[in-house]
């Protein structure tokens, strides 16, 4: 089948062979692999021909001009005598008459020195590009051939990379896009300033081309799946391989999210290296994953439909082989449909991101080595509890809500339509300024009113999804997947928004148990400290008693009863314990350190000894 030709990129090569030459031409694109060879050498080509057509017109003026590290430095121009006559159609355009050519050199003559010119870009070491390179390229094909040259040439073409880099120019004939860069063809339509102009061109679209590619390059790294991530791709496409299936098209493409998608130009499964570990994405109903942790998805990720399946070593997913070989076939024979009659974006496909991470021969098997030997660990997630039931988890919304018995227009859509969905959409105005109690207030109008539609309860979600009232969330939700149910309605969006919700609450509510018997412990050690302190004070006291009398004895014994500066022995509430004549009798009846009762006296310190001191006259003073 044609289509098949085209798959495999057989549209980029012409081969055409006579008696005598065969000669084979491509058009490469120029990437961040190759521009700098480029940069430093080609040859700019032009020709000037009898017409269209390059089966049957002939070519009578050729030129082609070397250029090296963008400056031309070598050329070679002729006229060619092909023993035709010049229509006037042609004339008009280059100048170039039938008498002129009578005295020009002959074919032959002209392609011997054109041949020695061209030198290795004849045999694809050095590209050509020309300005529409397809009209000049197949001319210079035709001609080598009929003279019995064969060659394999490798050219650019300025116009289409004229229109891929230059945006917004009316058209790009070569004196548009010359005139854009400021260039000035002194010879128009002849071949030698035609080439000139368009190797110029050229120097100067590579230049733009270089930034774009390099910044594209660092685009690129970041989309390329990284080596562990490319072990569970290796063993993706060896199961497609393993099946005598085709994957010269098969890809690989990380986005911005994290998550590495399997092309076959159409995604066919995806996966992510999430934190809490690694999950690939399969339908909810896939049979033969019990055993494996599981995790509804996202609405990004496809939503109820879908499930996250965890799993730590590639080689676990040989049991979704099946279901994926599935999906590459359904992708394929969709494709193929697809280029049976558009084949335009094969091209650029080939050369995007995702082919640029396909995986070679060698590639793969270098890979499904590792992967055979590599010690993957222990799976360490945790399954998150999925509710069927809003009644499975205790929750008490505060809303102003009717009941659904007292909405009006219950069983009339279409009446509930008109009167509630101006409402809404207002509702939805203000949601997206940010005003969500006023939107609520709306979309409860139009509840009542009678307007139930998805949009609805994803509205209120939304909006109650970002005050954090999930209580509210999961009630609404619940409300709007019976109603919708009901009605046939998709409602894969609302259990996704509601689970999600579900799990959101739960966090909450285990943060808040959490920091519940956080402060409890913290409430008994206090009490334990408290209790502690009481029993060492009332310790302290009992020695106190012992002491005081004791000292009293001695002194009235010795005579030794000097008197100091009094000072008070208090608890935290300012209650008097007792009072000492100076701070040498508090040292000697408490056993306190006679700095720390000076300093807490004077308020250098709160405590000495778990009480609270101060000098009698001080607290005379403060009362």
């Amino acid at each position: 089948m044609w289509f098949l030709d085209k798959l495999l990129g057989k549209d980029k090569i012409c081969i055409k062979s006579y008696k005598s030459g065969v000669v084979s031409f491509s058009e490469i694109q120029v990437s961040y692999s190759n521009i700098d060879s480029i940069k430093k050498r080609f040859i700019a080509f032009d020709v000037e021909t009898t017409g269209l057509d390059s089966s049957y017109n002939r070519i009578i003026e050729v030129a082609a001009i070397l250029f090296e590290n963008g400056v031309p430095v070598r050329r070679y121009t002729s006229l060619v005598n092909a023993n035709v006559i010049v229509p006037y159609s042609a004339s008009s355009v280059n100048h170039i008459t039938t008498d002129m050519l009578k005295k020009a050199p002959s074919e032959n003559e002209v392609y011997n020195k054109l041949i020695e010119f061209l030198g290795d870009a004849l045999e694809e070491q050095t590209v050509i590009c020309a300005h529409n390179a397809k009209f000049d390229i197949s001319f210079l094909s035709e001609t080598l051939m009929r003279l019995g040259y064969s060659a394999k040439i490798k050219y650019v073409d300025t116009l289409s990379l004229s229109r891929y880099l230059i945006k917004g120019l009316f058209n790009y004939k070569l004196k548009t896009v010359a005139s854009y860069f400021n260039l000035r063809n002194l010879n128009e339509h002849r071949a030698d300033g035609d080439a000139e102009v368009c190797g110029c061109i050229f120097k100067k679209l590579l230049f733009i081309l270089d930034g774009k590619l390099k910044y594209n390059k660092i685009y690129i790294d970041n989309r390329k799946p990284s080596e562990e991530e490319m072990e569970v791709c290796a063993v993706i496409q060896n199961m497609i391989l393993s099946r005598n299936e085709n994957v010269d098209l098969l890809g690989f493409y990380k986005n911005s999210s994290g998550y590495v998608g399997v092309y076959y130009l159409h995604n066919i499964i995806k996966f992510k290296f999430a934190k809490k570990g690694k999950y690939i994405i399969v339908d909810r109903n896939l049979r033969g994953i019990e055993n494996f942790t599981k995790e509804s998805c996202s609405i990004s990720e496809g939503g109820y439909e879908f499930i996250r399946v965890f799993f730590n070593s590639p080689l676990e997913l040989k049991i979704f082989e099946d279901y994926i070989i599935q999906k590459y076939m359904d992708a394929r024979k969709s494709i193929l449909e697809y280029l049976s009659y558009n084949d335009n974006f094969l091209v650029e496909y080939k050369n995007s991101i995702i082919m640029n991470n396909a995986l070679s021969n060698c590639d793969l098997k270098i890979i499904l080595s590792t992967v055979s030997k590599k010690d993957y660990g222990i799976n360490n997630v945790k399954e998150n509890v999925e509710f069927d039931e809003v009644s499975d988890l205790k929750i008490n919304p505060i809303n102003n809500r009717v009941p659904i018995s007292e909405i009006l227009n219950l069983n009339n859509w279409d009446k509930g339509f008109e009167m509630g969905f101006p409402f809404w959409e207002k509702g939805e105005e203000l949601r997206k300024s940010g005003n969500f109690e006023d939107a609520i207030v709306l979309y409860d109008k139009a509840r009542f009113y009678g307007y139930c539609a998805p949009a609805l309860f994803e509205s209120y979600a939304m909006v109650f999804h970002k005050i954090k009232d999930y209580e509210n969330e999961i009630v609404i939700l619940e409300e709007g997947i019976e109603r919708e149910r009901k009605q046939g309605t998709n409602i894969s969006k609302l259990i996704t928004r509601r689970e999600n919700a579900i799990n959101l609450l739960l966090k909450i509510r285990k943060k808040e148990e959490t920091i519940r018997q956080r402060d409890t412990k913290l409430k008994e050690k206090e009490q334990q400290k408290k209790e502690r302190q009481k029993i060492v004070i009332e310790s302290i006291l009992e020695n106190q008693k012992i002491n005081k009398s004791n000292t009293q004895n001695t002194l009235k014994k010795n005579n030794l009863n000097k008197k100091g500066r009094p000072i008070l022995q208090m608890d935290d509430n300012m209650n008097i314990i007792a009072q000492f004549e100076s701070i040498s009798e508090a040292v000697r009846i408490t056993g306190i350190n006679s700095k720390s009762i000076r300093d807490a006296a004077k308020g250098v310190q709160k405590h000495a000894g778990f009480f609270v001191w101060r000098y009698v006259d001080e607290y005379k003073k403060e009362s």
